[in-house]
């Protein structure tokens, strides 16, 4: 079996590691966005899909667009594949590149379609509290998360589950459920189902507004599953006196009976901030503009005014 795969993000490269594993499979490309430079010094950042192709010797393409690209269409042709798989891609896949394999193209999916399609599906199943998720396998079509499902895997959402944990119990079973559905594909022992589209929802990219919390608007549930979803990346911030801060690490607490959107310390030096629901955020590890990361207890020894301050 001889296939490509377009992906770029951290966990994708930890699938592909295991899928070039089997001796079944011929990885004869992986596509993955360009290099990006980062910090100041402009520095050129590899892709981690990158990083693992280039450990494992596999050829590796970066087109800046794929669009009207002919150069790039023709060599995907000249490779005779089965199947492409894509995973976190990011840009849109035009028809060329579909129908370029013989089997089609396969994307992977972190939802149970129709529900939760395009960017962002495991952050909005964090976000509403969801105590399941779902990976689907699905044919792709020009349409985004549109086309035919052929594999779905139920998985269990913890209370503390943050984005990574999710990403790794994914990594867990992607692997085998992926190569069981190309097997399936070409002994035709697999049947595809066509999506409801009367039942989909939609989840859009994350945008910088979205980080921001109110305490003065949002209740507890609200605030500590942004922070679960958006964990690490892009994070959750307020603001301190007119300065950016960032909520790095906290947790859901208790209710309890005091002013409601202030920051609270009691005897055992936990500090807390009382949404509008009563229950407390307990912090851990902030971050204000300008500053490094503390734990709560350095930033208040630095900062007195902190305590009792009131989010409004």
């Amino acid at each position: 079996m001889k296939i490509a795969f377009f992906w770029t993000w951290e966990f994708s490269k930890n699938i592909l590691s295991k899928v070039y594993e089997d001796k079944n499979i011929e990885v004869a490309l992986v596509v993955s966005q360009p290099d990006k430079p980062v910090w100041r010094d402009k520095e050129m950042l590899e892709t981690p899909v990158k990083q693992v192709a280039n450990e494992l010797w596999l050829k590796i393409l970066q087109p800046e667009k794929l669009k009207n690209n002919e150069d790039f269409f023709k060599f995907l042709k000249d490779l005779n594949l089965d199947f492409i798989v894509v995973v976190a891609y990011w840009k849109i896949v035009p028809k060329e590149v579909l129908e370029a394999p013989k089997y089609g193209c396969i994307n992977i999916h972190g939802s149970i379609l129709p529900k939760y399609r395009w960017a962002s599906p495991i952050q909005e199943s964090l976000k509403n509290w969801d105590k399941l998720t779902w990976l689907t396998i699905m044919y792709m079509s020009e349409g985004m998360d549109e086309w035919d499902v052929l594999k779905i895997a139920e998985i269990k959402v913890d209370n503390v589950d943050k984005t990574p944990d999710l990403f790794k119990k994914f990594e867990e079973i992607w692997p085998k459920l992926l190569i069981e559905t190309l097997n399936w594909i070409i002994s035709w022992s697999i049947k595809w189902t066509p999506q409801d589209n009367s039942k989909a929802t939609y989840c859009k990219k994350i945008e910088k507004e979205d980080w921001e919390i109110n305490f003065s608007e949002m209740d507890s549930d609200e605030i500590y599953n942004k922070y679960r979803a958006y964990y690490t990346w892009p994070g959750i911030y307020t603001f301190f006196e007119w300065k950016k801060l960032d909520l790095e690490d906290i947790c859901l607490w208790e209710k309890i009976d005091w002013k409601i959107w202030s920051v609270v310390k009691l005897a055992n030096k936990q500090i807390w901030i009382i949404s509008k629901n009563w229950q407390a955020i307990l912090l851990n590890k902030i971050k204000l503009a300008g500053k490094k990361s503390m734990d709560i207890n350095s930033f208040i020894n630095w900062n007195k005014k902190f305590l009792d301050y009131k989010f409004n």
